[in-house]
């Protein structure tokens, strides 16, 4: 026999089957007819009935399920949409403290446009950085020291011939010996010096001229980290790129005529020099394009008299083949800094650092800027984060020329973004609640309105429209392009929004998010406030003679809503005032009283309706459906039951029409041996 299927899944009509049993229905006789089938369906049919309106009730329930989730999903999406603008939500991004960096530059180049500011420096700035202006000029980028040898005539692979061994390191950093063998190559030198990069610091290149001329490159990893080197085997000095002691600098460049403007210009500071008592202090000159070799030699030494004294022995002078001469006078090692312009390049003049390097393309040199105003600003890498607060600069180039304006300005485009995936996660809502209030042409619910009715969602919906249509200090939806459509949808206007967040942003902000306000300047609102308070209330703060905080009363009386902690107040979580926050600066051994005001703003609202209906953990709908799932489960458990009972019965009813069978089949047969035997005794 087959039994009845127990699941609770089937939206089909229960039923048994009698499986192979006969059906008696045709043995008959005068007084008596019997049936498998009729007993079947007047015996066990009950039972079914009963299961089907059990399951019935079942996939009603399942349905409605169904239906709260997708109104939980719903709720979930309009309450992430409100995080975003709402000052109550820990999550989302908070658009109205994002901000955004607008840099412009007050240099004008050919054609009468401003220069391009980005190409000196970009920013970013972290949430809630303080809005407003600020003047940057890049006077100097951080940089990386590189030198160059001598150009050796012959080719990068050839073997120099060199032996014996020199070390390399960034200040700082353990340098690394490198030995060299007369049969090593400039790359194979090179290849040695970059196997030690990761401990050094250093790495090194071949720039090859031509197939018989080479030159060897090395530089520095860190900006603002010279160089050391110790050259016992005298390699760097035959490459030409240490020089142990240089305090005679030549430029190689020969000018025909001494006194003939020579069309350079920049500025360059020159070190070494010392004054009558022994102090270095560097000599800065400035060359024009008008100045000849013989104007710049007289400015170098106008500049160094007037910088290090009479006294001093620095000198520059023109030597035999025209060339600047620059001499310390002393054991010290001429060098440059602050280079700007093509002076020394123009000249010849290599920079020999004060590490020894002997021609030094780039010294190491810290990032220098003026901010504000403020100059002598230096720091060691490009990337500037303590300067300005909340923002970071990324220097690029040098220009002292140049003043950057840094804007710091609300980020009304991600406000924009903000507002419109609001508006989107609202009409898929009002969908569904147009979906769960359709009607057929007779008035009854249409088979799409599984909630039809439901005063949980009539109850979220009322509540979602009341805020959107409501106004809020002053503001409404309508006054930044956002409205309704006859179709209860919101639409936006994308000019009027972007000319509501630039024009009257913090409006737009006061709007959708709470705002406290207090009657007293001692006491001001502290952070962000998440509370979802709104409404009045006066709050006392009493100090002992040190000005410390005693006590705090709410509304006349000692409260516990609030703990204090050195001049913080704050609301104690679990009561009404959690999620604000309050600075005291009143008088010392006094009580200061003020008015506290709050106001939700129109994202606080939504997200806290969202939350109280749409919450997977303990919302309205989440309530309801836990308790559906429990019914069902208790259905489901009857619904075994009956059909258990069913099958047991129709099993009983098969049992006994089997045994009915064969008596009838016996008594059948006995009667019609017995009809036999009669009619053979009539016969005879």
């Amino acid at each position: 026999m087959s039994s009845v299927s127990s699941t609770s899944n089937s939206t089909q009509s229960a039923s048994v089957t009698t499986g192979n049993a006969t059906d008696v229905s045709g043995l008959t006789g005068s007084n008596y007819s019997l049936s498998l089938a009729e007993a079947v369906s007047t015996k066990v049919q009950p039972y079914l009935t009963r299961a089907d309106a059990i399951m019935t009730q079942i996939n009603s329930n399942k349905s409605k399920v169904t239906a709260y989730q997708n109104m939980q999903s719903l709720l979930q999406a309009l309450q992430a949409a409100s995080a975003n603008l709402s000052s109550q939500a820990t999550t989302g991004s908070n658009v109205f403290n994002s901000r955004s960096a607008n840099l412009t530059s007050s240099s004008i180049i050919a054609g009468g446009s401003p220069s391009n500011a980005s190409a000196l420096l970009s920013a970013s700035v972290t949430a809630g950085t303080n809005t407003g202006s600020h003047s940057v000029v890049v006077n100097q980028i951080a940089s990386a020291e590189e030198d160059v040898s001598s150009t050796i005539n012959m080719s990068s692979t050839a073997a120099l011939g060199y032996s014996g061994s020199f070390s390399i390191g960034e200040t700082g950093k353990t340098p690394v010996t490198i030995n060299v063998t007369s049969s090593m190559s400039l790359s194979s030198i090179a290849a040695s010096i970059n196997g030690a990069q990761n401990q050094t610091g250093v790495s090194a290149s071949v720039v090859s001229i031509d197939s018989n001329h080479s030159v060897l490159v090395i530089s520095g990893s860190d900006t603002n980290t010279p160089l050391q080197f110790s050259d016992g085997s005298n390699i760097l000095s035959n490459l030409g790129l240490y020089s142990a002691s240089n305090s005679t600098i030549n430029g190689t460049v020969s000018e025909g005529s001494t006194t003939t403007a020579l069309g350079l210009s920049g500025t360059f500071s020159i070190n070494g020099g010392t004054n009558g008592s022994g102090t270095a202090t560097p000599v800065t000159v400035t060359v024009t394009s008008s100045m000849s070799l013989s104007d710049i030699v007289s400015a170098i030494n106008n500049k160094a008299k007037s910088t290090l004294g009479a006294s001093t022995t620095f000198a520059a002078s023109i030597n035999a083949s025209n060339q600047l001469q620059l001499t310390t006078g002393t054991a010290n090692v001429v060098t440059f800094s602050g280079v700007t312009g093509n002076v020394l390049s123009g000249l010849g003049v290599a920079n020999v650092s004060a590490n020894g390097a002997a021609n030094q393309v780039q010294a190491a040199q810290p990032a220098s800027l003026t901010v504000d105003g403020v100059s002598g600003i230096t720091r060691n890498t490009n990337v500037v984060s303590d300067v300005l607060t909340g923002v970071t600069l990324n220097l690029t180039a040098a220009d002292p020329n140049t003043q950057v304006t840094l804007t710091v300005a609300p980020n009304v485009g991600a406000a924009a973004s903000a507002v419109a995936a609001f508006v989107t996660a609202y009409n898929n809502w009002e969908k569904f609640i147009t979906q769960n209030e359709a009607t057929n042409s007779d008035g009854t619910a249409a088979a799409s309105a599984v909630l039809f009715g439901d005063s949980t969602l009539r109850s979220a919906s009322l509540s979602v429209d009341t805020t959107i249509t409501s106004m809020v200090n002053g503001m409404a939806l309508g006054d930044i392009g956002v409205s309704l459509n006859g179709a209860n949808n919101l639409t936006i206007n994308s000019t009027t929004l972007t000319s509501a967040l630039t024009d009257n942003f913090n409006g737009v902000f006061k709007m959708f998010q709470s705002t406290v306000s207090s009657s007293s300047t001692s006491l001001q609102p502290l952070g962000t406030d998440y509370s979802s308070f709104a409404g009045s209330f006066t709050m006392g703060v009493t100090t002992n003679a040190a000005g410390g905080i005693t006590g705090v009363t709410v509304n006349g009386s000692p409260s516990t809503a609030f703990s204090i902690s050195g001049n913080t107040i704050s609301g104690v979580y679990g009561s009404a005032y959690s999620g604000m926050s309050f600075t005291f600066t009143g008088p010392a051994n006094a009580t200061t009283v003020a008015t506290l005001t709050a106001t939700q703003g129109m994202a606080n609202q939504l997200y806290t309706t969202a939350n109280n209906f749409g919450s997977t953990l303990n919302g309205a709908v989440q309530n309801l459906v836990t308790k559906l799932q429990d019914t069902d489960t208790n259905l489901t458990s009857q619904y075994n039951t009956i059909i258990n009972q069913a099958n047991n019965y129709t099993t009983f009813l098969l049992q006994q029409y089997a045994s009915l069978t064969t008596k009838i089949a016996s008594a059948t047969y006995t009667t019609t041996v017995l009809n036999q035997m009669f009619a053979m005794q009539t016969r005879g």
